[in-house]
């Protein structure tokens, strides 16, 4: 072939269309937490239920899993049960094992965050031995990427981010920062610098940040609502951090906590529009449903079941439905409300990367066989050769 005979512009056009991204097809992810049991039954600190939900997760095949923090009660357990940490997870894992079977490494990737009963249920200073089990279990099955400025604060294993097609998750632990001023003791802040770093540097049509406490208020509970603080200065630090997320592009902040199912409207500074999702109880105590929310915020959907979300990634939006357990006969039902979020980008459709620039590269092969044929038709229009 000629390359002459085509015109610049056609080839770079076939070129540009070529090295395009393909169309991905649909795929999902699970998203719950609270995965703990109760603190007067429990044996294992994991609850009873969780190997229904994991049942129900892995009959739909999404292709990762979330959790959202608390996976076992930690050091919140009966003192009849006399499980320790390590064993609860090992329980954690055993329940999960539909999902994904830690034993032989295979089955639906899980990327969980530790929640205050992963750390220490009263909010108190860490429980080392409790932290350690945490990160003994699940450290290798995450990205090893999180911040790391010391052996007194290393978030690797506990804090990470990855890619996976057009979606950029984050996920941040909470429980390294402990404040012991009175009045203000507790845990109120999170790597916000590098959380926000992470979304900056990517382009995803589509960005989830997650970690165990609620950011905004939607129940009335304050404290437990309020991760940044109760306070003046808590508000602002959340409205800096919000608007740095916004401004990156972050459409979604899953959560858990409450022990119930949320999905309600966040609005930053700047308009921009992140979605608070508690994304569905894996089998603690049944949390009840109020409703008193912080200004702005707009409450979408609500309901206090035991279940998980399902995410579907489209080109044109991701839509998130929702799958609540009847616990009297194990059955399922997926509520009828549905949230749909759009891409901060254009995802490229097949037509466009894989259809046109073939067809395009054939139509012009063609024309160029054409001429070598009949040399003559060339320059029938214009001067003699």
């Amino acid at each position: 072939m000629n390359a002459k005979l085509f015109p610049r512009g056609v080839v770079w056009m076939a070129l540009s269309l070529l090295s395009a991204p393909a169309l991905q097809a649909d795929w999902s992810f699970a998203m719950l937490g609270d995965t703990r049991g109760e603190h007067s039954s429990t044996t294992n600190g994991v609850s009873t239920h969780l190997h229904t939900v994991a049942e129900k997760i892995a009959s739909l095949n999404p292709e990762l899993v979330l959790v959202a923090g608390d996976l076992v009660n930690g050091d919140d357990t009966n003192t009849s049960s006399h499980v320790s940490f390590s064993q609860q997870y090992a329980s954690w894992k055993n329940e999960m094992r539909s999902v994904f079977d830690y034993t032989s490494n295979t089955g639906i990737p899980i990327y969980p965050v530790r929640g205050n009963h992963d750390n220490n249920t009263g909010e108190l200073a860490p429980i080392p031995e409790l932290q350690q089990a945490y990160y003994d279990a699940f450290s290798a099955y995450v990205p090893f990427n999180g911040p790391n400025y010391g052996v007194t604060n290393d978030q690797r294993g506990f804090t990470w981010s990855f890619t996976h097609n057009s979606v950029t998750f984050v996920g941040a632990d909470q429980y390294f920062y402990y404040n012991q001023t009175p009045g203000q003791d507790g845990y109120h802040d999170l790597d916000r610098t590098w959380v926000a770093q992470q979304f900056q540097q990517t382009n995803s049509a589509y960005e989830v940040f997650m970690a165990h406490v609620p950011i905004f208020m939607t129940e009335g509970q304050r404290t437990p609502e309020h991760f940044f603080g109760d306070n003046a200065a808590g508000f602002q630090t959340r409205s800096n951090f919000w608007n740095d997320l916004g401004a990156a592009g972050v459409q979604l902040y899953l959560t858990g906590h409450l022990h119930n199912e949320t999905v309600a409207r966040t609005t930053n500074d700047y308009g921009d529009t992140i979605i608070q999702l508690l994304a569905g109880n894996g089998g603690a105590p049944l949390g009840p449903v109020t409703v008193d929310l912080d200004p702005g915020v707009e409450l979408l959907h609500t309901n206090a079941f035991y279940g998980f979300s399902m995410a579907t990634v489209k080109a044109d939006e991701m839509t998130i439905e929702y799958y609540s357990l009847d616990t009297g006969d194990n059955s399922w039902t997926k509520d009828t409300y549905v949230t749909h979020i759009a891409p901060s980008q254009v995802v490229p459709e097949a037509s466009s990367a894989v259809l046109l620039a073939p067809a395009l590269i054939a139509v012009m092969t063609g024309r160029s066989r054409k001429r070598r044929r009949n040399p003559r038709s060339v320059c029938s229009s214009g001067s003699s050769p």
